[in-house]
């Protein structure tokens, strides 16, 4: 797909959503959404966290080893997971000290929107509002396909397609044997996809990310390393 040795280097904006695309944004927003607790729905959007997100991998991209598609939707998810973290830590922060308001991560960086180099800090065009519309339709059909999943399989399915987790680790949590955890991951996602047809039609379909049903960890599901 990516025809340089690392993508992240590439200042090129249509380089940089093709990277975003193969992730599938929408089942990041799916994941993002499970993530989050009551209180951090009623005052965040999944849609700000995870263009938070992309805005903190943009910054970073230069500073990481490219180890694959799956590394890097690994290490976006780790920004998520911490993003959401602060997030909890500033609200309880908040709270002890009788709702004084915290400077956002957004916030933060308004001003500074530049390198010294003159680079554009923001992510190109993959937070345009056109674009997170489609992510936010294409997320809430996925939501649906995994919530008529039957609940043995539904989440195995959540677990693997949407967060990468290894096989061995969907055992454990399960208390089942791996040969287990693999059929209920091939018919899990075989009901998916048909399910997420019917919702959301096989043209808008995402061809990675949450539909794809690898059977096995490997290497490239690591986060890449800081260089």
């Amino acid at each position: 797909m990516f025809d340089q040795e690392n993508p992240l280097l590439s200042p090129s904006s249509q380089v940089w959503q093709r990277l975003i695309e193969a992730v599938d944004p929408a089942s990041l927003l799916v994941v993002i959404e499970q993530r989050m607790g009551g209180r951090l729905r009623d005052e965040h959007s999944a849609e700000d966290i995870l263009q938070e997100a992309l805005l903190h991998a943009w910054r970073g991209r230069t500073t990481c080893e490219w180890r694959g598609i799956r590394a890097f939707r690994s290490w976006l998810l780790t920004i998520i997971d911490h993003r959401l973290h602060d997030l909890s830590d500033r609200a309880a922060t908040a709270k002890r000290s009788n709702g004084h308001a915290v400077l956002s991560f957004t916030a933060l960086d308004q001003g500074h929107t530049t390198t010294s180099a003159g680079e554009s800090l923001l992510p190109p065009v993959s937070t345009t509002p056109s674009r997170v519309a489609m992510y936010r339709e294409q997320a809430a059909g996925m939501a649906t396909a995994l919530a008529s999943l039957p609940d043995e399989l539904r989440e195995i399915v959540r677990l693997r397609l949407f967060e990468q987790r290894p096989l061995e680790e969907i055992a454990t949590r399960q208390n089942l044997g791996i040969s287990a955890v693999r059929h209920r991951l091939r018919k899990g996602s075989e009901l998916y996809v048909r399910a997420l047809r019917s919702t959301i039609g096989s043209q808008q379909i995402p061809k990675n990310g949450a539909t794809d049903s690898a059977g096995s960890a490997s290497p490239s599901d690591a986060p890449p390393r800081r260089v």
